[in-house]
């Protein structure tokens, strides 16, 4: 009965939604491309860490948490891991990076970003610790919601 109710309210659609994690990640890319900061040069910006033999003082991953669907629209959260060769450059480098998130929206098919949130520096225990070419790399995070439109089926 419960579910029927639901169902009268809002109906209950076959949907469709896109992946958003590679379109954040190019948009990411192209937002750090020809910029002048010093500290938004040479970011690896991927889904995972590179192999150990390809990694750079500068890296950023983006992954997927998941988020709820509403209609047409999905809201999905995404954490963001950055790290850096100095705590200056890694939250300068965050703090860039929300913006180039909160740029991205252009209805294909982010269609918004909100709750942007951090960074927060993490302190990684000796295990974690990223060293690229003998330098122990800052570590930092922080959160957005991108929404994306579905397509109906």
């Amino acid at each position: 009965m419960g579910r029927w109710l639901e169902r009268r309210r809002h109906p209950v659609r076959d949907v469709l939604y896109p992946i958003v994690t590679g379109p954040v990640i190019a948009g990411l890319k192209a937002f750090l491309t020809g910029r002048d900061e010093s500290y938004a040069s040479s970011v690896a910006v991927s889904r995972v860490l590179p192999p150990a033999a390809e990694r750079t003082t500068r890296m950023v991953t983006v992954r997927y948490d998941g988020g709820p669907q509403v209609g047409v629209q999905e809201r999905r959260q995404l954490g963001f891991n950055v790290w850096a060769e100095s705590t200056v450059n890694g939250e300068l480098l965050a703090r860039l990076l929300m913006a180039g998130v909160q740029s991205l929206p252009d209805g294909d098919p982010i269609t918004f970003v909100d709750e942007v949130n951090g960074p927060f520096e993490v302190v990684d225990t000796q295990s974690d610790l990223l060293v690229v070419s003998g330098v122990t790399l800052a570590h930092y995070f922080f959160t957005a919601r991108v929404s994306a439109r579905g397509t109906d089926l």
